[in-house]
Formats: C-alpha cells, structure tokens, sequence
C-alpha cells in the first residue's frame, strides 16, 4: 500500500470514528426528577386501582409519569425514563379505573382486554382533551397532591 493509500485511509477512518462519535452523543439527559406523590378520592373516599398519568405540557422536558392507587388511594409517581417522581413543571393529570362490565375488579391473571374492562371514571378525568386537572411540580420536596373526583361529572 503506497503512502497515498495510507493517508486516505486514515483520513476515512478518522471521518468513521468522527461521525460515530457525534452520532452517538444522543439526548441530552434529563434534569432531576423530584418526588411527587398523592391521594385520589372518589366521591370522598379512597378508590384503589386508579391510573395516574402526568403529561407534560409545553416545555417540561422529559415524558412524564405515572402510578397506581392503592387501597387508601395512595399512589407515586414513577417517570416513563423509571425515576422516583418527574422533572419539574406543569402537568395534565389524567385517571383511568378499569373494571369488567358489571363493575367487578379484573381477575389476577386476566388482561382488561381478556374481560371486555371498562373505563369507570367519567371521560372527563381519562381524556387529555377534557381534562382540566393539573399538578405543578418544584424542584425539591413537593407537598402531597390530593384528587377529589366526581362520579357524576360530566365535563
């Protein structure tokens, strides 16, 4: 290989690692993300098995949040990235409760599709378009949120 040879092909290769270097930089990451936690209440009492979903409005970086009620209607929230909490800013907050049919709870080991589930809150609360429901979340500690829902509400 001549030295013409050579240095053209040092000067790709060095184009190669070049390109892979700067193609392989990705997203820059993600500020922290800051617990955020709360209570959902249904007509006033705790309701267990409710989703809560944190999407991110014009300017919050990341993808938002969710969780899951227990029995007392606690719930926290886990970013789409798997952190403890989300990164700080405005969110919409929407709720989903599935259940078969006639109401009852899904079976353990059965899927909402497998049982024909249905949404039980009113659409108001489950659809990103109706819903009027935010949380603002700080950087730092964040008081508890609480989520009173009306089950006659209709927007």
């Amino acid at each position: 290989m001549g030295l013409g040879c050579k240095n053209r092909f040092m000067r790709v290769a060095s184009l190669f690692v070049i390109a892979l270097a700067v193609g392989c930089g990705g997203e820059p990451p993600l500020p922290d993300a800051y617990p955020a936690s709360g209570r959902v209440l249904l007509d006033g009492k705790p309701i267990e098995g409710v989703s809560v979903t944190l999407l991110p409005q014009a300017g919050v970086p990341g993808r938002g949040g969710y969780g899951v009620t227990d029995a007392n209607g606690a719930f926290s929230i886990t970013s789409v990235e798997g952190q403890d909490g989300v990164q700080p800013g405005k969110y919409k907050v929407v709720f989903q409760k599935l259940a078969q049919p006639d109401g009852s709870p899904i079976p353990p080991g059965a899927t909402a599709a497998d049982v024909g589930a249905e949404n039980i809150l009113p659409p108001a609360y489950n659809s990103p378009e109706m819903c009027t429901t935010f949380a603002d979340i700080q950087a730092g500690t964040n008081p508890e949120m609480e989520f009173d829902l009306d089950s006659k509400r209709k927007r």
